[in-house]
């Protein structure tokens, strides 16, 4: 079974607007607020979930062409993603075999050759050891490349697991979720070059503002939120990931127009949030943003936002226009999400024995729970 298309989730939005509400769980969700807290269940979550589990390491057009590079830290791993000579994209610790040192900076960038600052040994962009200066000094060397992680490309993504001879299978972990992820044609995409790291408070509950399309008309009441038909959004979950529908005000004008003819992008905003840390925030032939929520503690966790284009972004209006749109999304999502979370994050030690509610019409928020519980092993 594939994901329904767009039209579909178009479709549902207005019926929701009809009925005066979005699509609805079964029922109500407590969480223990001291789920967030516990140190033993964080720990938990990265060792079998961040380390274990398929993440999202870059886009596909972020090493578009071999030399290609995306290197970065994920749950206390560093990491480098890399386009070989061969068009394959791999993943590797950014470690040198020598000593550790890094092997090239964290951000994107290209290189023929991957080299060590420390000690200047080389390897190519197949993560092959292929220099090391007065090698007739050191000795017997029995490593050959960096150290490989199991990597996977699809829909336009590049999927690692973080933890070096793990199974990787993309059919079994995004399931339908890759059909849907098909529909954003993500490999037509153009990145803009200046990214936005936001600080922010326990990675659930950083996740949970993404999955929430309950509170956009309040929190954003003034920006994104003057767009949006509030809490009328349509909730397609994949197995632990989620594809979340927006119903835009623009979307009641078009009750007598075939559902074919509609403007998608005017009728609607759509959240693809991949389990459990990425979340893309736009359309096909729309201007996108791909966030991405690393915790760094228990009570705390490290945002980075990439912006992307449908075509080329090579004039200065071009590079303008972008600019300021990656500075709205920053000043909106740090200024009222995550500092929301911050605060919320503080209360959390005065409602220790309490529960959260999550309703019926947060079923993105249920799911992520219901996941991040079960392949921590530990109770919900």
């Amino acid at each position: 079974m594939t994901a329904t298309p767009l039209t579909d989730v178009a479709s549902r939005l207005l019926a929701n607007v009809d009925l005066d509400h979005g699509d609805l769980a079964d029922s109500v969700m407590r969480m223990p607020v001291s789920s967030y807290l516990d140190a033993e269940r964080y720990q938990a979550e990265i060792d079998e979930i961040f380390l274990k589990v398929p993440l999202v390491t870059a886009l596909s057009v972020d090493v578009r062409n071999p030399g290609d590079h995306h290197a970065l830290e994920i749950a206390g791993r560093p990491i480098i993603t890399v386009r070989g000579d061969d068009g394959v994209a791999r993943t590797f610790i950014n470690a040198c075999r020598h000593r550790g040192a890094p092997v090239a900076a964290c951000g994107h960038g290209h290189e023929r050759r991957l080299s060590c600052p420390y000690h200047a040994w080389v390897f190519d962009n197949n993560g092959q050891l292929v220099g090391l200066p007065q090698r007739e000094q050191f000795g017997d060397v029995d490593v050959t490349g960096l150290i490989e992680l199991p990597t996977a490309e699809r829909a336009g993504l590049i999927f690692t697991v973080l933890t070096p001879g793990v199974p990787i299978d993309l059919d079994e972990w995004l399931g339908d979720m890759a059909s849907a992820l098909e529909m954003l044609e993500l490999d037509k995409l153009y990145r803009h070059e200046v990214t936005t790291e936001l600080q922010s408070g326990n990675w659930k509950s950083t996740a949970d503002g993404y999955l929430d399309g309950y509170h956009i008309g309040y929190l954003h009441r003034d920006n994104i939120g003057l767009k949006a038909i509030n809490n009328r959004n349509t909730w397609d979950l994949y197995g632990p990931h989620v594809r979340l529908g927006f119903a835009n005000k623009p979307i009641v004008t078009m009750r007598d127009v075939p559902v074919e003819e509609w403007d998608l992008t005017e009728a609607m905003s759509l959240v693809h949030y991949i389990f459990p840390n990425v979340s893309i925030s736009g359309q096909p032939n729309r201007l996108t943003m791909f966030s991405r929520l690393l915790p760094t503690g228990v009570d705390s966790s490290l945002v980075v936002q990439y912006h992307y284009s449908r075509e080329p972004i090579e004039s200065a209006e071009q590079r303008q226009a972008m600019e300021t749109r990656r500075k709205l999304y920053a000043a909106v999502t740090g200024d009222e999400d995550f500092s929301t979370v911050m605060q919320i994050n503080r209360a959390f030690p005065a409602m220790a024995t309490d529960d959260f509610l999550f309703g019926r019409n947060e079923s993105g928020n249920q799911n992520l729970h219901t996941w991040t519980a079960k392949l921590a092993g530990m109770p919900l």
